[in-house]
C-alpha cells in the first residue's frame, strides 16, 4: 500500500482547497489537539523550488534590454494595450509553432504570423481607437495564449513576449548544483580555499574562449584558465578602476590567475591592434533575463 499523499484538501463553508504537499508521508501527519499536524518530509530542492515559485510571483512582468514586455506563461491573461495603425509584435517561446488563431474582432483588427528565428511570432493591428477584443493562440507544443486586446492612442506596447517560470526555475536549481560541484572541485584543486566562503558570483561577457569559472575566497579571486590559454598564451589581467585599465599583481597557482584582492571589474587583454582580444569579468549577478532572452 502506498501511503504517500500528495494532496491536503481543506475543506470550508462553501469551499475546497487542497495543497499540494511534496514528499509527506501518512506517518507524518498527526493529529494534536483536533488540529491537523503536517511534517512535512520535503527535499531541498522542492524547498528551494517552492522558494522560487513565491519570488517569480511577485516578479510577474520583465523587460528585456530589447525593450520586450515579457509575461509569465500561465500566470497571467494579459492585456496587449496597440495603438491605432502601429504594428504590435508578439512573441512566442521558442521552438513553437502556431497551430491555429481565433481573433475576436477580424474587421477592425488586421493580424498576421512570422518567424523570427526559432520563435513565432505574431504581429496585429488596430484600425480604430478605444477597441477591445480578445486573441487566442494555439501551439503544437500545447500551450494556449489566451490574451485581451486594447486600441488606445495613449500607451502602446510595441513588442511583448512570454516566459516559462517552471524552466527559469529549473535553470536556477540547475545552476545552483553547478555550483555546489564547483566548489568541490575547486576545493580538490585548491586545498587552501576555504569551502565555507567561496563566492561565484562573477560573470564573463566577451570575446570566446571565456574563463572557466571565476570566484573569490578569503580575500582573493580565482580565475580559471581555459584549455585554449594555459596551451597557448596567456591574456593580460587589469582591473577596472574610474572606467581607466590598472595593472595589478597576481599568480598563476594550477591554471588559475590568483588575484589577492577583490574587484568590482576586470578586463582579460589577449593581443593587440585589430587582434586584441577583451573579456570583462564582472562582480556580482548576472542579470538573469537580459541574459535569458537576449
Amino acid at each position: 500500500m502506498n501511503n504517500t499523499i500528495p494532496f491536503i484538501c481543506l475543506i470550508t463553508i462553501g469551499l475546497t482547497n487542497c495543497i499540494y504537499t511534496p514528499n509527506v508521508s501518512a506517518e507524518s501527519i498527526n493529529k494534536d489537539n483536533g488540529v491537523l499536524n503536517i511534517e512535512s518530509k520535503v527535499s531541498n530542492q522542492d524547498k528551494n523550488r517552492l522558494s522560487l515559485t513565491k519570488t517569480l510571483d511577485k516578479i510577474n512582468q520583465q523587460r528585456t534590454e530589447a525593450g520586450e514586455l515579457l509575461y509569465p506563461y500561465g500566470h497571467s491573461q494579459p492585456t496587449i494595450e496597440c495603438a491605432p495603425l502601429h504594428v504590435c509584435v508578439i512573441h512566442l517561446m521558442e521552438n513553437e509553432k502556431i497551430s491555429n488563431l481565433s481573433l475576436g474582432d477580424t474587421v477592425r483588427w488586421i493580424i498576421q504570423t512570422g518567424q523570427a528565428g526559432h520563435r513565432a511570432v505574431v504581429m496585429i493591428k488596430p484600425t480604430e481607437d478605444k477597441l477591445n477584443t480578445n486573441l487566442v493562440i494555439t501551439t503544437t507544443l500545447g500551450r494556449i495564449y489566451y490574451l485581451n486586446l486594447i486600441s488606445t492612442s495613449n500607451h502602446y506596447l510595441p513588442m511583448v513576449g512570454f516566459y516559462d517560470p517552471d524552466e527559469i526555475i529549473q535553470h536556477v536549481l540547475d545552476q545552483q548544483e553547478k555550483i555546489t560541484e564547483q566548489k568541490k572541485e575547486a576545493i580538490a584543486t585548491l586545498p587552501s580555499v576555504n569551502p565555507q566562503d567561496i563566492d561565484f558570483n562573477y560573470w564573463c561577457d566577451g570575446a570566446d574562449p571565456l574563463p572557466e569559472r571565476v570566484f573569490s575566497s578569503l580575500g582573493k579571486v580565482f580565475i580559471q584558465l581555459p584549455k585554449e590559454w594555459i596551451e597557448g598564451k596567456a591574456p593580460v589581467l587589469f582591473i577596472v578602476e574610474n572606467g581607466k585599465e590598472v595593472l595589478t599583481n597576481y599568480e598563476i597557482n594550477h591554471h588559475y590567475y590568483v588575484v589577492n584582492h577583490l574587484f568590482k571589474e576586470a578586463h582579460l587583454v589577449l593581443g593587440s591592434g585589430d587582434n586584441q582580444q577583451i573579456i570583462t569579468i564582472h562582480s556580482g549577478k548576472r542579470p538573469y533575463f537580459g541574459n535569458l532572452f537576449n
